[in-house]
């Protein structure tokens, strides 16, 4: 028996957060046109000295980043899974659904307590705010990372969907929503 189950789940808050911060600093889109050294990252994203190969060399290991080198020698470039799904110019790119999460969803979860011993919501109805879609339809820039979250996550089946079905029997009408996702209607 060791605590290694109980400590990787206690602290896998690490490398959530470490990922929704290098993909709220645009890093996975930067290197979707090529590897760029560490100080080529760094100048980037304006990040400083301290913790830069730490936080680039976290990724590597998360398996986000591929990295050939050590330190000021070493060169980083999306994995795989980064360069298709977090790439804000990519069809395929998710990252909405991890935008709302790190703003919005991430600091809720640290009421969990709280909702369990109260039994209150800790969204944004908390504090006596409006209704939780009044809340999030209200303010603009809340509703766009919204719409673009629920993108991230539909747009795997957007894209089975486009596969899979035969619209050529079909007068079909594409309108582009925002982000990446576009609803597909069809009349026959």
């Amino acid at each position: 028996m060791t605590p290694s189950r109980i400590m990787e789940v206690g602290m896998e808050f690490w490398a959530s957060k470490t990922l929704l911060t290098a993909f709220k600093m645009g890093l996975f889109t930067h290197l979707a046109n090529g590897e760029l050294s560490g100080k080529e990252i760094q100048e980037k994203l304006n990040l400083h000295d301290r913790s830069l190969f730490d936080f680039l060399d976290t990724l590597v290991a998360l398996g986000f980043l591929n990295s050939s080198g050590l330190k000021e020698n070493a060169t980083y470039s999306n994995s795989e899974d980064s360069n298709l799904f977090l790439d804000k110019n990519k069809p395929s790119y998710i990252g909405g659904i991890l935008e709302m999460s790190n703003n919005r969803l991430y600091p809720f979860w640290n009421n969990l307590e709280e909702a369990l011993l109260t039994g209150k919501p800790q969204n944004e109805t908390k504090n006596g705010g409006k209704p939780l879609f009044e809340a999030i339809y209200a303010d603009e820039n809340r509703l766009r990372e919204f719409i673009h979250g629920m993108s991230g996550v539909q747009i795997g089946n957007f894209m089975k969907l486009a596969r899979d079905i035969d619209f050529s029997k079909y007068d079909t009408r594409m309108m582009h929503l925002t982000g990446p996702a576009s609803a597909i209607i069809a009349v026959k």
